[in-house]
């Protein structure tokens, strides 16, 4: 399953890779998010691509403990506006998970993107965040992720299955 999902991600690349290579972490390792997010694997459900009335958040988590984790996915090779946006629509879609959700204890809105490749702009990047009250949650480049999941894939005798990928140099 998870040799799956990261064949996938290789093949999609963009945002839609970064959410699969993040379901494969979850699914295969005792992954630590973030601090402020408490995910406990197998009991935690976590939604991809939940729709509100409003937008599409790519990744919720839904808590033991009662409260909620909305996710934002970004590319960070599209640079650094389209990755602040993902600040707004993180609160977009916490804010109605809160209202539609009653019983939901809180709601934490967070922004997860891959380096834009400029030091500079990712520290700001998480400066707003933090600013904003959306827990950050930056990855590498999207090419060094990818490339790991390659070497992943070889590793385990798996390499062919990745036909159609887009190269990352």
């Amino acid at each position: 399953m998870t040799s799956t999902l990261i064949t996938r991600a290789i093949q999609a690349g963009g945002e839609s890779a970064i959410v699969l290579l993040f379901k494969s972490a979850v699914m295969s390792t005792t992954t630590i998010l973030e601090d402020r997010i408490p995910l406990k694997q197998g009991v935690d459900k976590i939604v991809y691509e939940m729709a509100f009335k409003f937008g599409r958040a790519d990744i919720v988590i839904f808590h033991m403990d009662g409260s909620a984790s909305v996710i934002e996915v970004k590319d960070g090779t599209k640079g650094y506006a389209h990755v602040v946006s993902g600040i707004g629509q993180a609160s977009l879609y916490a804010a109605q998970l809160g209202m539609s959700k009653g019983a939901l204890r809180a709601v934490r809105k967070c922004l997860l993107w891959t380096s834009t490749g400029d030091v500079d702009a990712d520290a700001a990047i998480e400066i707003a965040c933090e600013k904003s009250g959306t827990v950050p949650m930056p990855w590498g480049s999207l090419k060094d992720h990818i490339n790991g999941a390659r070497q992943c894939l070889r590793a385990f005798g798996l390499a062919g299955n990745e036909d159609g990928a887009q190269e990352t140099g």
